[in-house]
């Protein structure tokens, strides 16, 4: 297919040139109703293309779906405007009925364990491997996917996390392979690999190494806008059908417009100019990188220590300076004017791009320089950062589903030890569950979620967001 075609684009220039009288939604009829200084802010232009899904976008919407497939390599794309949560649940909803087992990776991100509760789905929890040193989720080993899958083969579906949010890959063949040795589809959360594939200095995408569904936020490292994300599939292991079926209940009914024609831009950006725009931005990264180990106290780490990192994501460690990765963010904002992607106990995290220029490069190796010289001054406290936030050899005691529509109590965090969790708690980002929906609820757990609070993070989806109590199934 012609890559450098935009049909949505072409059809976005089509109906700026329209003039109609529009009785149709949404309610500020083309940017007339909408308040004057929000258009003066945004531009009449953006207004005039925020639409509803018009009959005769039918055609570009399939056509640009078609060039999307085409330029990731996969069978059929699906636009979708809201997340690759939306995709991460139409796999599940694809492949999972209730009381299906699906081995699932630990470090998922918490929109699979919505998945599980609209599905009634039974997770088999895949412990992930750990480098202490660096704090690091390595992802699903492929001896630990053989032997689960030994353990357990009639789950109906697999599904694992690459790259991750450090950037680690795993040996995704290998696991394509396991996967479908046992005619077990691998579902694959590559929410952060939209930019794999497209340069032979990345790490193979996870379509290339053969996954039956892939999910890419198109938005977090191409150049699409917020939200704006595509769901792949491959292979003759699933039903396009059903995955279409599943697509349809979830995602929006009224997609944004403005959504879809950035994620065709975006998917002609990759396929014509990809390899030269990430070029450049792998120099930036390496550039960084190379800085980063001259400074004291500070270090990070490349392929010669995790093969399958993707390069474009750097993790800085600032457990030597003696201050949490929090404070260290809060540092290089405050008076440096970088910010992170994620920090966490010990580690900043950074995305490089192809929205990223030398003066950002200057301006964090500047910021690290300053940070390891003044904060590398304090008295060094000893921090808790070596905490494991995943579960090695632990199921749940009840379903996702079980759990969320059982009555519950609501306790003081400590007095809940032993009980099972009524919701997931996230450090976020990354969004990994520390503790899952349906879970006993440990010491461990709780520890660490009070040191992730005392060090300033942020947990996610808890019902108190000051942590004090949890809702627990009632007994």
């Amino acid at each position: 297919m012609n890559q450098h075609s935009v049909p949505l684009l072409e059809a976005a220039r089509r109906y700026l040139d329209i003039d109609h009288a529009p009785f149709y939604m949404p309610g500020h009829k083309r940017g007339q109703g909408i308040d004057r200084e929000f258009v003066d802010l945004l531009g009449e232009t953006f207004f005039r293309l925020d639409l509803p899904e018009m009959p005769d976008l039918e055609e570009p919407v399939a056509e640009a779906e078609e060039l999307a497939a085409a330029a990731y390599g996969s069978d059929r794309a699906w636009f979708l405007t809201n997340g690759s949560t939306c995709g991460v649940q139409a796999m599940l909803l694809a492949t999972c009925q209730a009381g299906d087992k699906i081995l699932i990776a630990r470090n998922c991100h918490k929109s699979a364990f919505a998945g599980m509760i609209l599905t009634g789905a039974v997770p088999i929890y895949l412990p992930t491997e750990y480098l202490s040193e660096f704090d690091l989720d390595l992802g699903v080993s492929p001896a630990t996917l053989e032997a689960f899958l030994q353990q357990h083969p009639d789950a109906k579906a697999v599904l694992v996390v690459s790259p991750n949010y450090f950037g680690v890959c795993g040996e995704i063949e290998k696991l394509v392979a396991i996967s479908h040795a046992y005619n077990v589809p691998l579902l694959v959360d590559a929410a952060h690999g939209a930019h794999l594939g497209f340069h032979p200095d990345l790490p193979i995408s996870a379509l290339q190494a053969g996954a039956d569904l892939v999910v890419q936020s198109t938005h977090k490292v191409a150049g699409s806008l917020t939200q704006s994300s595509i769901l792949h599939l491959q292979g003759n292991r699933l039903d396009a059908e059903l995955v279409n079926r599943a697509v349809q209940i979830l995602r929006s009914t009224s997609p944004n417009f403005l959504l879809m024609v950035s994620l065709d831009v975006a998917r002609r950006q990759m396929a014509i100019k990809g390899k030269a725009l990430l070029t450049e931005t792998l120099r930036l990264a390496h550039e960084v990188r190379s800085q980063v180990q001259q400074i004291p106290n500070l270090r990070t780490f490349d392929q010669t220590l995790v093969p399958t990192l993707d390069h474009s994501r750097l993790t800085i460690m600032v457990d030597r300076i003696g201050i949490t990765g929090f404070d260290a963010d809060q540092y290089l904002h405050s008076h440096c004017d970088v910010v992170c992607e994620m920090a966490t106990l010990s580690q900043l995290v950074f995305i490089f791009s192809l929205g990223n220029t030398q003066a950002d490069v200057d301006r964090l190796i500047l910021g690290c320089e300053r940070l390891a010289k003044e904060k590398g001054k304090r008295k060094k406290e000893k921090l808790i950062t070596n905490y494991e936030l995943r579960v090695t050899d632990y199921q749940s005691q009840l379903t996702p589903r079980e759990a969320y529509f059982a009555k519950s109590d609501r306790l003081p965090l400590e007095k809940a030890i032993g009980r099972i969790s009524a919701e997931s708690l996230c450090p976020y980002p990354p969004g990994i569950p520390l503790i899952c929906i349906g879970e006993e609820i440990t010491a461990e757990v709780v520890e660490m979620l009070q040191c992730i609070l005392r060090s300033g993070g942020i947990i996610n989806g808890a019902s108190d967001e000051s942590l004090e109590t949890i809702l627990v199934v009632k007994t």
